[in-house]
């Protein structure tokens, strides 16, 4: 197990720079997820970790050990990748032994290490078997199960579950979070599924172009984000954001857009343009005027058993999500008013950066 540090990472192919001095701390017995779009720099990072890449500046410390220029065989990790990286031509107890092949380890040692994977991960039917007998998620177990024989300082996940399908990505993600809790080792694993970071991490490091956007638990993340970015990148369905402006009067500083105004906390002196956001389940649906409320155009209507996703449309067209109970008797093409939960709503300057959070229930 090791505690992590990033100080200053920075990495540049040619002209694009890929991170942008990033520094963060991974604890020692932690489950870190990396999350972010496409292209973000969240692989970059996890290369930079294990030593695939070299940072351009900046350090990578394990355990306040300097590993920046040392080979990713020196820093004892363990990567498990989206394919599962097996030879096709050995079977599963196989692969597992090529993990070993450098540690020099006697036939007992080795024999035991592998039988206790294979515990771990349920897999002891499978070990005499070639990875084209088995199924997508019976390879990624056994690809985890080469990582856990080495008994590494950090396990690095890249993209783990994401050619895996829906209900084998939910099973591989419980099975995942309870291993690393079993075994307390670090480990970091990188996504682009907000689900799946939601679900699996200790905490969440929030990244867009090559920039740390924000760092904290899952809760935090969701309900108190840092950024527009945040908000608007974490949650299914995304939060609703609206265009505005804050203005100054008196002691009072309301959010106004094009169709309503309210007050919904902003500091004094924060006037200006602005951002307001809500999630779905806090915009709620009238059929008449209300206070505070935009008018607004049923657009689609998506059920979904125990919850329905309506999706509105406003006047200048910008689509809009609410979550309503089941049953929602409302058709494409209806008028209606959409109110924001003032007390739920979020604030976000000209720059993207929260002014205000929502208000402590």
């Amino acid at each position: 197990m090791s505690r992590i540090q990033l100080e200053g990472l920075h990495k540049t192919f040619q002209r694009h720079v890929a991170v942008r001095d990033l520094s963060l701390t991974i604890e020692n017995g932690e489950l870190l997820v990396l999350l972010g779009p496409s292209g973000c720099g969240k692989t970059t990072t996890l290369n930079c970790i294990a030593g695939l890449e070299m940072p351009t500046s900046g350090r990578v410390l394990f355990d306040g050990d300097d590993v920046t220029t040392a080979s990713p065989h020196q820093r004892n990790i363990a990567m498990v990748f989206q394919s599962s990286l097996l030879y096709p031509h050995m079977t599963a107890r196989q692969n597992i032994r090529t993990s070993l092949a450098k540690q020099r380890l006697d036939r007992a040692e080795t024999d035991r290490r592998i039988t206790e994977a294979s515990s771990i991960l349920g897999i002891e039917a499978l070990l005499d078997k070639l990875p084209s007998q088995l199924s997508g998620g019976e390879r990624q177990r056994v690809a985890t199960a080469k990582a856990i024989v080495r008994q590494p300082r950090a396990f690095l996940l890249d993209e783990p579950l994401a050619a895996l399908d829906a209900a084998l990505r939910l099973t591989l993600r419980a099975e995942l979070v309870n291993l690393q809790k079993r075994l307390g080792t670090t480990m970091i694993v990188v996504t682009h599924d907000q689900v799946e970071a939601m679900t699996m991490g200790d905490r969440i490091a929030v990244m867009n172009e090559g920039r740390l956007e924000q760092i904290g638990t899952p809760d935090e993340i969701y309900n108190r984000p840092a950024t527009l970015f945040v908000a608007g990148f974490v949650g299914s369905p995304p939060m609703n954001l609206i265009a505005g402006e804050i203005v100054a009067e008196g002691d009072r500083t309301p959010f106004v857009a094009k169709d309503f105004a309210f007050v919904p906390g902003a500091p004094i002196g924060a006037a200006g343009p602005a951002t307001l956001g809500v999630r779905p389940q806090h915009l709620h649906i009238h059929a008449d005027a209300a206070d505070a409320s935009v008018p607004v155009t049923v657009f689609a209507v998506e059920h979904l058993g125990r919850e329905s996703v309506v999706i509105l449309e406003d006047d200048e067209r910008n689509k809009l999500h609410a979550l309503v109970e089941p049953g929602f008797a409302g058709r494409v093409g209806d008028r209606l008013h959409a109110a924001p939960d003032p007390t739920h709503c979020l604030l976000f300057d000209e720059a993207g950066n929260v002014l205000s959070h929502p208000r402590p229930e």
